[in-house]
């Protein structure tokens, strides 16, 4: 099969140090290279720990210079000793080639609907005007922040617009009976129709006996273990 066969989709992932959304995306990406063989995916990510990940067959990724978080919705730049602006301005540029040269079937977009300081603009409006074939989705957990803390960000940043201006579908990663994001979040009714729930993720467990985990850690059946647990971002 030939690449011009292929389906293609650009992922972008809005993380800075932590696990959690790459670890999620890539969760995602894993599932539709299973499902679908005639598809190829490219994973857009800050993140640096990217390459600490076995990325399976069918994808690749762009690594963009790392930002650090400074407080609610503030940034810095982590490595480069550049200003925030001027780093912004270079991801933005980064992204924005990427569709440009990839034209995704798809451009699915984790969490963030502008990115991390508006850094996608650019790249949401060319797919609107230059790739109308390409689908714009934006993917969120269903529980993102308190109520009153996410409305202010929302209408702050002029998310709900951009949705309506920008966005084909929103796909929430839980259950209406559980948490109803469109209502707790106040979303407009206009943009109810976008949204589709598509349930929780679902990790395979390992299948071993505690004697397989103690052996592999080298931990005798005399010695206690204990697990801790610190979180997947920057602060665990």
């Amino acid at each position: 099969m030939t690449a011009k066969q292929m389906k293609k989709i650009l992922v972008y992932s809005h993380d800075t140090f932590g696990l959690g959304n790459v670890r999620r995306m890539l969760a995602i990406c894993q599932q539709l290279i299973d499902s679908l063989p005639d598809l190829s995916i490219l994973l857009v990510s800050g993140s640096p720990m990217i390459h600490s990940f076995r990325l399976p067959q069918r994808l690749d990724y762009i690594k963009l210079p790392c930002l650090s978080r400074t407080r609610r919705e503030g940034y810095a730049v982590k490595s480069l000793g550049t200003e925030i602006e001027e780093t912004i301005s270079f991801r933005s540029e980064i992204i924005l080639s990427a569709v440009i040269n990839f034209k995704p079937d798809l451009l699915l977009v984790d969490k963030k609907p502008c990115g991390v300081k508006n850094e996608l603009e650019a790249a949401l409006s060319y797919s609107k005007l230059c790739l109308p074939e390409t689908k714009r989705v934006l993917i969120l957990r269903d529980i993102l922040d308190a109520p009153a803390a996410t409305i202010e960000v929302w209408e702050k940043n002029g998310y709900y617009e951009v949705i309506r201006s920008l966005y084909d579908f929103v796909l929430v990663l839980g259950i209406p009976e559980v948490f109803d994001l469109r209502r707790e979040y106040q979303f407009p009714l206009s943009l109810f129709s976008k949204v589709r729930f598509c349930g929780y993720l679902k990790r395979e467990a390992r299948l071993v006996s505690r004697h397989q985990i103690r052996a592999e850690l080298r931990v005798s059946e005399q010695q206690r273990l204990v697990l801790v647990t610190v979180g997947g971002g920057e602060d665990g």
